[in-house]
């Protein structure tokens, strides 16, 4: 498969879980990665390869994404893909929720898709166009436990629908194509504090009775940052073994 060939791909949470899922699927499609994560990630991009980089950088600083943006472009020019992966699912009852943690959510989950975009949809209009996937969750449509003490997290993932609808809309006339996956319940580090009770309690309510993985994940991502996805905008692709059956 060489679908990403020559492609630039800019991967937020790169280091782990379904950003390094969808940043190892990429690679191996052809793209040259650049991953973005708070912590260092030279040793996941080295295990990419076809040239990979890291950049190290807080995704909730403009200034941050705008020495991202000066980076690839001096070294590629451009960038053809921007992925949001980095995310934050804490656990907090609305009588723990103090502004602070609040406000800390909304800049991880959802500012950042904004502040990345601002930075990188220039370089894709160098490009002639691109694709902006920004990782949402099923949990939007979430009605019943373990519902009970993410009101930050599903309101943020709720924020990314409507962002997403906004941009394919304001972004169409630059042929840059904004989409949004919606994982479930996903086998990685972030989910890791979650008691296997309750995950088992969310995935025994799917169609495909498991726990999903970032490789699930990562092969939609590809699908629509991909020439096959070049006429779906202001989609969201839920992706969950059929929790949500839409």
């Amino acid at each position: 498969m060489n679908t990403h060939h020559d492609k630039i791909a800019i991967v937020t949470g790169g280091r782990q879980g379904i950003g390094h899922g969808v940043a190892k699927l990429l690679g191996e499609r052809g793209a040259t990665v650049v991953i973005v994560n708070r912590s260092v990630a030279a040793e996941a991009a080295a295990a990419i390869g076809n040239g990979a980089i890291a950049i190290a950088a807080d995704v909730t600083s403009e200034a941050d994404w705008t020495r991202v943006a000066t980076e690839v472009e001096e070294r590629f020019g451009r960038a053809d893909i921007l992925v949001h992966a980095a995310g934050a699912y804490p656990m907090a009852s609305l009588a723990e929720m103090t502004p602070e943690a609040w406000r800390g959510v909304m800049a991880l989950n959802l500012d950042s898709h904004l502040l990345g975009a601002r930075a990188i949809v220039p370089l894709m209009r160098i490009a002639g166009g691109g694709s902006i996937v920004a990782i949402g969750s099923d949990a939007v449509g979430m009605v019943t436990p373990p519902g009970f003490g993410f009101s930050h997290y599903i309101t943020s993932k709720m924020g990314v629908v409507g962002l997403v609808r906004a941009l394919a809309s304001e972004l169409a006339p630059d042929n840059i194509i904004v989409n949004a996956v919606h994982p479930g319940i996903t086998d990685t580090e972030g989910a890791s504090g979650m008691p296997n009770e309750q995950k088992a309690q969310v995935y025994m309510q799917q169609a495909i009775k498991r726990l999903g993985t970032p490789a699930d994940i990562a092969g939609p991502v590809a699908f629509l940052t991909s020439d096959d996805a070049r006429f779906v905008t202001g989609q969201t692709l839920v992706v969950d073994g059929g929790w949500l059956r839409l």
